[in-house]
Order: structure tokens, then C-alpha cells, then sequence
């Protein structure tokens, strides 16, 4: 494009893009890990103030078809689900899970997750996802109400279920947030839906952790449970193992509250279980010291093989526990831990990224988990290595730099973990948008497995206006195996083009400098 005064900057795009910092580049092939399909946008709203966020992917065991859902906290606030039936390459509306007048889905746009989505072995769709009335109340004012929506053509049509209406007036029950979701893996009659209820300014009672049995196929649910003891704690995740045992992780609170400006206790991540169908719960045991600061959404998220007793959690979070000390500037971290026995025991935390092999200074967050049916273990975050900006410091920080998505496996259970690999075929801007910016519809990122492809989504403002700060939902896949390769058609090899573009680049500098100088020695004469 040209200067102002007339000159042209071709090359240093061309060189930007051959970096891979601006234009997607296609397919990101590696021998070693695969081939990472260029990333396709999912929603399709044209509005300039669009902000679509906090999606979950899942793909369909009997067809492989996928599906995601998500929500426009800036626009109708529904939770919508997109369908694609060609391997992510295009993508169309499903059907409509909301049950009027319960249509306010992303009420607030406050950190989500808006919904939660997976299939059972037989092809049965099934997402839980919290909404009310579009009443003009305050937050806490609002009751929201837990619902499950069941699907058995994929997505195209459903049938929902309140699994929990919140009684209005009373904020400690009423307000419910963050839906998750476990399905049996040898018996998808036993549907789990988890929420976290209460309020944290003004609360008379703690946070619950509830949740609510279906022992029908998710058509009826019985009373919710809280397993929490009496500290409170934020979001559940539940996992079902594969003798029918539903384990939960959490990240404990302090009730009552800390008085402003004195240091918080250090907060445990709790795990607890139930033999009986979620009708008990055993008493949480510690899993790992956790922090004095937790900054939402830090809750860990749990994966259970449906082929052995193996557990493994994920979380990020910082390294020292006392994070709220003075001066204290860690960096955030992907952790995991693991449990080959159910939940009797757990191994010793491991950090995910390896950038700080490197002296890595950057973030890392809200990290999501799938178990590929070989009992692969795949595990995505956002990432902000590559961001030229120095990460904000400080307990509990936000990013405000560039992120990108990045990946690893394990194929041993857990052991040993691949290089990381980049999944985002270019950085994401997170000065703007939804995700963070006081706003924070930030949650994991959403991942699912098959045997030869893992397939990720994950919100962004790829046109990034300061103004408007429109949000998308983007996806990719990581095609594991060759034949998936050929037919999934990714385009030409990127390390193939960074290096022709490079070439290009350098040639084109050098022709634009001497042009330059030719220029500039005749304005000179």
C-alpha cells in the first residue's frame, strides 16, 4: 500500500504475513503433529457490534458431524448451535434450544460458560445452558434458571427441559452461572448437569456447587445437590468414569468473605465423588494447594477415559501460592494433574506450556480438555508467547496483548507431552472484544477428540475495530492421520509459504530500496 508521501511498504507486509503476524497463512503442516487446518469462521451475523463468544465444540460419534454452541452477549443473547456436516469446512444454523420466555442466554456477557455441549455413544445430543426472562433488573435482581436441551437428529432440533428454576427474590439461590455437563459413557440414560448459585457481593449464604441426576436421558431431573462444604467454592466439573462413579473438581471460596484489604486465604482445588448416581457425595479432598488469588475463570476442568480409571485436570493458575503478596509478578501457567485410579491418588502438578523452557514471560489461560477414544489426551489454551507486548503482572491479571490458541497431547496417560503446537493461524488482539475488557466472556476454549483429527473453537475480533469491536467464533482441526489429511484438502503447505514468501520479501526489499534511492537522488538533481 502507499505512504502518505508516495512510497510503497509492500515488502514489510509481505514479510509480516510470511511470520505468519497478519494474513492467514492456511494449513500449518508438521510432520510430527499433523496437518492444522486454516481456521473457518463459524458465525455468519453481519451486525457491526457483534460479540460472539465463549463457544463449545463437539463432534458426533456415529457420523462425526460436529456442533458449537454460543452466544452474542451484545446482541439476542440466545445460545445458538451451528452445524457442520463437512469436516468444519462450512457451517449452518441448528436448531433452537431455548424455551420461552426463558430467552436470555449470555445475560451480562459475564465470563461464561453460557453453555456446555456434548454427545453420548449413541449419537444424542445434549447441552446445558442457564437463561431467564429479558427482565430489566440488575444482575443479582435476575433469577437464572438451569435448563437442558436433548437433540437426536445432531443438533437440528431439540427438546428442553428446566432442569432448575430459580426462585426469584432470593440472589443467594437465585443467581445460577456457569453450566457443565457429564454424560455416562456406558449409560447415557445417567445425564449430570452442574452449576455454581449465590452471589459474592452481599451474600447471606456461600457458594453451592449443584447438581442435578437425570436418570431418564436428561428428559426429568431430580433436586440438585451441593457438594460443597462449608467454604463454598466456584464452578463444578463433573466427569463420569467408566464404573458410573461421577467425579467433580472445583475451586474452593471463602465464606464469609475476606474484609477489603486484608490478604486471602489460600484457596485448595477440591475433588469429590459420587457412587450413587449424585445422590451422596464424598467429603472434598485437596488436589492441589491453589492460590490466594483465583481470577475468574480459573475453575478446573475434568476429563475422565471412559477406558480406564485414568482422571486428569487442567487449570492455569500461578506457581507460587501466596500470589497476592506484595510485588508479586508470576506469570499464569497451564497445569495438570492426573489420577490412574479414580481419584485415590493424584500425580505431582505439571506445567503444559513449554515456553518457559525458553524463559518464556507471557500468560497462559482457560485451557480445555478432550480424551481422544485411543486415550489420547488433547489439551488447548490461549497463549500469549508470540505478543510483542510485555503480559500484565499481578494476581489474578487479565491479558491485554496478543494471544493465540496452542495445543498438546499425551499418549501415554499423561507422562510425556508433545511440543507445543500453534493452532491459531493468526494472533488475536484482546485490547478489544468481549473476552476480557471489564466484560470477560471469557472461558475454556473448546475442544473434542476423534481418533485422527482434535478440533478447537474459540472467539476473536479477527477485524479488529477499536470502535465497533466486532466478535467471531472461529475453528480449526489438527488432522492426525494422512488419509484424514487428503480428505479434508488443506490448502499449501504454510512453512512452504513462509519461506516463498520470505524469498519474496527479501527480493522486493531490496528492489523497493534501491527504487528509494533512485527516487530520492532524483528529487535531490
Amino acid at each position: 500500500m502507499p505512504t502518505k508521501n508516495g512510497r510503497w511498504i509492500v515488502a514489510p507486509t509481505i514479510l509480516l504475513m510470511a511470520l505468519g503476524l497478519t494474513a492467514p497463512l492456511g494449513a500449518q503442516p508438521s510432520a510430527r503433529d499433523g496437518v492444522v487446518t486454516a481456521a473457518v469462521q463459524v458465525t455468519a451475523n453481519p451486525a457491526p457490534v457483534r460479540a460472539h463468544s465463549s463457544p463449545k465444540i463437539a463432534v458426533n460419534p456415529k457420523n462425526k458431524e460436529l456442533a458449537i454452541v454460543e452466544s452474542d452477549p451484545r446482541g439476542k443473547r440466545s445460545c445458538d448451535v451451528h452445524i457442520s456436516t463437512d469436516d468444519g469446512r462450512s457451517w449452518a444454523p441448528g436448531g433452537d434450544p431455548m424455551m420461552d420466555p426463558y430467552r436470555d442466554c449470555s445475560f451480562y456477557g459475564e465470563y461464561g460458560a453460557y453453555a456446555s455441549m456434548a454427545f453420548d455413544k449413541n449419537g444424542t445430543l445434549f447441552m446445558a445452558f442457564i437463561a431467564s426472562e429479558f427482565l430489566n433488573r440488575l444482575r443479582d435482581e435476575t433469577p437464572r434458571h438451569v435448563f437442558l436441551a436433548r437433540s437426536d437428529d445432531g443438533g437440528r432440533s431439540f427438546t428442553t427441559t428446566m432442569v432448575f428454576k430459580a426462585p426469584d427474590g432470593d440472589p443467594d439461590r437465585g443467581l445460577d452461572k456457569g453450566p457443565t455437563l457429564a454424560i455416562d459413557p456406558t449409560d447415557p440414560r445417567r445425564v449430570y448437569v452442574g452449576w455454581r448459585q449465590g452471589i459474592f457481593v452481599n451474600a447471606k449464604e456461600k457458594f453451592k456447587g449443584n447438581i442435578a441426576s437425570s436418570a431418564d436421558g436428561g428428559r426429568t431431573f431430580g433436586a440438585p445437590v451441593d457438594l460443597y462444604d462449608e467454604r463454598g467454592g466456584d464452578y463444578p466439573w463433573p466427569a463420569v468414569g467408566q464404573d458410573g462413579t461421577v467425579h467433580v473438581v472445583y475451586w474452593t471460596r471463602t465464606f464469609p468473605p475476606v474484609p477489603p484489604g486484608e490478604p486471602a486465604p489460600v484457596r485448595p482445588l477440591n475433588y469429590a465423588r459420587s457412587t450413587d448416581h449424585g445422590r451422596t457425595w464424598s467429603k472434598p479432598e485437596q488436589v492441589d494447594p491453589g492460590n490466594q488469588v483465583a481470577g475468574s475463570p480459573r475453575n478446573p476442568v475434568l476429563a475422565a477415559d471412559p477406558n480406564s480409571q485414568a482422571l486428569y485436570m487442567v487449570w492455569y493458575s500461578d506457581v507460587e501460592t501466596k500470589n497476592q503478596a506484595p510485588g508479586f509478578q508470576g506469570n499464569l501457567e497451564i497445569f495438570f494433574r492426573r489420577s490412574l485410579d479414580g481419584g485415590k491418588t493424584w500425580s505431582e502438578r505439571q506445567i503444559l506450556n513449554d515456553d518457559t523452557k525458553i524463559g518464556g514471560k507471557a500468560h497462559q489461560f482457560d485451557p480445555g480438555i478432550a480424551i481422544a477414544p485411543d486415550g489420547r489426551v488433547d489439551v488447548a489454551w490461549y497463549d500469549g508467547r508470540l505478543s510483542p507486548k510485555a503480559p500484565a503482572t499481578g494476581a489474578g491479571t487479565n491479558e491485554r496483548g496478543l494471544q493465540d490458541v496452542f495445543y498438546t497431547s499425551s499418549a501415554d496417560q499423561g507422562r510425556t507431552w508433545r511440543p507445543n503446537l500453534r493452532i491459531s493461524d493468526r494472533s488475536i488482539d484482546r485490547s478489544i472484544g468481549v473476552w476480557g475488557n471489564n466484560i470477560g466472556s471469557s472461558h475454556n476454549i473448546g475442544i473434542a477428540s476423534t481418533a485422527d483429527s482434535v478440533y478447537f473453537a474459540w472467539q476473536e475480533p479477527r477485524v479488529p475495530h477499536p470502535e465497533l469491536q466486532p466478535e467471531d467464533v472461529y475453528m480449526s482441526a489438527l488432522k492426525l492421520d494422512p488419509g484424514a489429511v487428503s480428505k479434508s484438502k488443506p490448502s499449501t503447505s504454510a512453512r512452504g509459504i513462509v519461506f516463498v514468501l520470505a524469498g519474496i520479501a527479501l527480493g522486493m526489499g531490496v528492489t523497493m530500496i534501491i527504487v528509494t534511492a533512485i527516487g530520492r537522488r532524483k528529487t535531490t538533481g
